[in-house]
């Protein structure tokens, strides 16, 4: 068998951006013998509802916070319920991610993660996304 592509889909200001078209996508790969991994800073039980409802499906799915939660790292949650931990630690998490499990292309809508990663990593733009600066012409 050949090897598995192994793509990397953020969840936010991606996926929920064009559901329609990233839960055709994931349904692909994965009918064809592939994974897709769902990469988020979300915490996953707060996902699950989600993700159920946009009817994406996926291989396997990645939280920055749960992850850092299961190490120890200090977190702060503000009013909305958000966390916070050190920036620094936060934007270079995917990418490590990416590396350890050999993604093959990860999508995402922020530029910053971008600088931590080896694996190849693609900026996907929504019109709607809040890290779009908005322009009237």
């Amino acid at each position: 068998m050949e090897k598995k592509f192994k793509l990397g889909l953020d969840l936010h200001g991606v996926v929920d951006a064009r559901p329609e078209f990233f839960k055709a996508l994931a349904q692909m790969f994965i009918d064809n013998g592939h994974e897709v991994h769902l990469i988020t800073g979300a915490v996953l039980k707060d996902e699950l509802s989600k993700i159920k409802e946009l009817g994406i499906p996926y291989t396997h799915f990645f939280s920055i916070t749960d992850h850092h939660m299961s190490m120890g790292t200090n977190i702060t949650w503000d009013e909305k319920g958000e966390p916070h931990l050190d920036t620094y630690l936060w934007d270079k998490t995917k990418a490590e991610y990416c590396k350890k499990h050999d993604i093959d292309l990860h999508i995402d809508d922020s530029d910053i993660y971008s600088y931590f990663f080896k694996t190849p990593y693609s900026r996907f733009f929504s019109k709607d996304s809040h890290r779009i600066k908005k322009t009237h012409i």
